[in-house]
């Protein structure tokens, strides 16, 4: 498996996000990580989804805005946040060396 599936990619994101990235409440990022890890591990094995985990928990909090964050509680993620969330995990795949 090359690639992980889109919907793998935006489920590890979305899962358990608060409303803003900067403020997350005590725990709330644990449980987004380690649901990320859960949706990652078979993919990724449990040693690459934990730094892909810790990529993307690292890169939700430095780029984007709190409004960005909050629209991804959405039914419907906007194209645009749909966008930016893959390059998220694509940057954070090529930290990892690609996958395999």
């Amino acid at each position: 498996m090359r690639h992980l599936p889109r919907i793998v990619v935006i489920a590890s994101l979305l899962a358990g996000l608060p409303a803003q990235a900067a403020e997350w409440p005590p725990g709330v990022r644990d449980t987004f990580h380690k649901s990320c890890v859960e949706s990652a591990g078979q993919p990724l094995g449990q040693e690459r989804a934990q730094r892909y985990c810790q990529c993307t928990v690292a890169r939700i909090d430095r780029d984007f805005s709190a409004s960005e964050v909050a629209a991804l509680e959405q039914a419907e993620l906007p194209e645009p946040l749909i966008k930016r969330l893959q390059q998220v995990s694509q940057q954070c795949l090529e930290a990892l060396g690609g996958q395999g």
